[in-house]
C-alpha cells in the first residue's frame, strides 16, 4: 500500500499546489510529437518527466506544495517512487476520450485506487448543462458513487471539469464558458458530488475567477480550486496563473504539456539531450510556481 496525505479539503490557509501533470493517456500525450510516439517511448518520457520534477522539488519550492499527476498504466513504477519519496500523487480513474464518464477500469476501479492510495484521485468530465438529459443523469451518477467512495476512504477528490473556452477579453486571450461552468458545478453539486479540488480551465478576467471560486464554495462541501494548463502558449498561461493566484478560493496550479511538451519532443527527436529537457522542464515548471506566488495577494 502506498503513502497518502489524507483527504484534503484546499483549506484557504493551505500553501497552494503546484502539479506536474502528465497522467495523459497513449493518444493524448504522444499527441505533444508529429512524429508520435511508441508505447516505450511514452514511459521512458514520463521517467524523465518525473525526474525534472525531482530536480525542481530539490532546488526549491518554498511556499508551494509540489505533486505530481501521472497514470497508472504508464506511470505505475513513478507513482510508487514519488510515493516513497513523500511526494503527493494525483491519478486519475476515467477512461479517456468518453463524451460521457466512464471508469478506466470498470468495476474494479476501487481495487485500483485502494493498491495507490493517491492525494487525490482524478475524474476528467465533459459536462455542460446542455447535454442531453440522459447523459447527464448517468454521468451524475458514477461521479456520486465515486465521490461517495472516496469520501468513505479519506481519499480526496479532483474534478476537471471540462466546458469549452471562449474568447470575451480584448486582447483575445482564451477564457472559460463562466456560465456553463458554473451551471455545470451547480448540477454536480446538487446531486451530492463531494468535490474536493475542482481542476478548472482558464480563466482571464478575475471577476469571473471570483465568481467560479464562489461556486466551488457552495453548497454542503466546500471545495477550492486549481487552474490547468490546457497546452496554452506563454502568454495565455501566464494570464491564466496571474488571474488565479490574485483569486482567494483558488489554491495553486495543476499543468503539464505546457511545461513538457516541447522538451519532451525535442528529447525524442534527438534536438536535446536527456540532461537539457530534464533542466528545460525543471525550469518551465519552477517558473510558473514563482509566478504564481507572485501574483498571490500579498504576495
Amino acid at each position: 500500500m502506498l503513502r497518502s496525505e489524507g483527504r484534503h479539503r484546499g483549506a484557504a490557509d493551505e500553501q497552494p499546489w503546484a502539479l506536474l501533470a502528465f497522467d495523459h493517456r497513449e493518444r493524448a500525450f504522444a499527441s505533444v510529437r508529429p512524429l508520435g510516439m511508441t508505447r516505450e517511448q511514452i514511459g521512458d518520457a514520463k521517467g524523465l518527466i518525473f525526474d525534472a520534477f525531482t530536480v525542481a522539488v530539490e532546488r526549491g519550492l518554498e511556499g508551494l506544495r509540489p505533486g505530481i499527476l501521472v497514470d497508472e498504466e504508464f506511470g505505475a513504477p513513478i507513482a510508487r517512487r514519488a510515493a516513497g519519496a513523500g511526494h503527493a500523487i494525483t491519478m486519475p480513474v476515467e477512461r479517456a476520450f468518453e463524451q460521457v464518464f466512464v471508469f478506466e477500469y470498470g468495476a474494479d476501479y476501487q481495487q485500483h485506487v485502494l493498491a495507490f492510495r493517491p492525494t487525490y484521485a482524478k475524474a476528467l468530465v465533459k459536462h455542460r448543462t446542455t447535454d442531453p438529459v440522459e447523459d447527464k443523469q448517468t454521468q451524475l451518477a458514477r461521479l456520486r458513487a465515486l465521490s461517495d467512495f472516496l469520501a468513505e476512504r479519506s481519499i480526496g477528490f479532483m474534478l476537471e471539469l471540462i466546458v469549452g473556452q471562449v474568447n470575451e477579453t480584448a486582447d483575445s486571450i482564451p477564457t472559460v464558458d463562466l456560465e456553463q461552468l458554473c451551471g455545470s458545478m451547480a448540477e454536480m453539486q446538487s446531486a451530492g458530488i463531494q468535490v474536493d479540488l475542482w481542476k478548472i480551465e482558464g480563466i482571464a478576467s478575475p471577476d469571473a475567477a471570483a465568481r467560479v471560486a464562489q461556486q466551488a464554495a457552495a453548497g454542503r462541501h466546500p471545495g477550492t480550486c486549481v487552474v490547468l494548463g490546457n497546452g496554452a502558449a506563454g502568454d495565455v498561461l501566464d494570464r491564466w496563473l496571474d488571474v488565479a493566484a490574485a483569486t482567494p478560493g483558488f489554491n495553486g496550479f495543476a499543468i503539464g504539456r505546457s511545461i513538457w511538451g516541447a522538451p519532451v519532443a525535442g528529447w525524442l527527436d534527438g534536438r536535446l539531450g536527456r540532461d537539457d529537457a530534464i533542466e528545460s522542464i525543471a525550469s518551465t515548471y519552477t517558473s510558473c510556481a514563482r509566478r504564481y506566488l507572485g501574483a498571490m495577494i500579498g504576495g
